[in-house]
């Protein structure tokens, strides 16, 4: 992927300077997207880089540019920080740990009964059904902020972690762990960490996960992953509305206040 501002000489487009700092850290090919713009755009685009990237070796991720996540990436040139290394590491048990924060989480009040068993008819309401990446999408509603798609010279989806180490404050998981829960989403449903922005991440599916148990054992790690997705991310703040939504959705979304 050529991007027009660095390989033709009679084009230049002015980039927020976020933007830029991001490219340069990550440099990985890229493709900028203008704030404004059209969602739909930008997903087909990521769609067409996905069928491409299997073919010749990358995989793309969209990440939304702010001033945020271009400063939390000077880790990526800190000398303290290796991708190599974080690639490198040893394999964990995802699962397990997963479990463990679940534990830990539910230690602090979620009530578990709800959405046990058969999902309720209010949670069938309520669930949201995700089918597109928005993470890029701005708060007006006025199309997208400035996002960019970068195609990661990595073989496996889980990988780019390293290329996009976000991880480690509040209750984010740490950027070690956070690899591993991917490489476990993605062998165990084929979950792809698809979209960034410096307090989300949301994985691409190409299919929802439509059984309702093995959704609501899902939604338990969802929980366990990022509390908000529940306590924030939901009308009815239940496990319960999270398996509906990922019995119905192709996008799973995470957020971190």
């Amino acid at each position: 992927m050529k991007n027009p501002d660095r390989s033709q000489g009679t084009v230049k487009h002015i980039y927020k300077q976020s933007t830029e700092e991001i490219i340069s850290k990550v440099n990985c090919p890229h493709r900028v997207f203008a704030q404004g713009g059209s969602a739909d755009d930008v997903n087909e685009a990521y769609r067409e880089a996905a069928v491409r990237g299997r073919e010749e070796g990358f995989v793309p991720i969209l990440v939304q540019s702010d001033e945020t996540l271009a400063e939390w990436l000077g880790i990526l040139e800190d000398e303290s920080y290796s991708k190599e290394a974080v690639l490198r590491q040893e394999k964990m048990d995802a699962g397990a740990l997963l479990q463990e924060w679940y534990d830990e989480n539910m230690e602090m009040g979620e009530d578990e009964s709800w959405g046990e068993g058969e999902t309720p008819e209010e949670f069938m309401e309520e669930a949201e059904v995700i089918d597109c990446l928005t993470s890029f999408v701005g708060y007006s509603g006025y199309g997208i902020e400035e996002t960019i798609l970068f195609e990661i010279p990595v073989k496996n989806p889980w990988e780019v972690i390293a290329w996009m180490p976000m991880g480690g404050w509040n209750e984010c998981p740490a950027v070690s762990e956070m690899m591993e829960v991917c490489r476990y989403w993605y062998e165990k449903y084929g979950a792809v960490p698809a979209a960034f922005s410096h307090d989300t991440i949301e994985f691409m599916l190409d299919r929802p996960v439509d059984n309702k148990e093995t959704a609501y054992q899902l939604a338990r790690e969802h929980y366990a992953f990022c509390p908000d997705r529940v306590d924030q991310g939901t009308a009815t703040g239940t496990i319960g509305e999270v398996a509906e939504c990922i019995r119905l959705s192709k996008v799973w979304f995470f957020w971190w206040d």
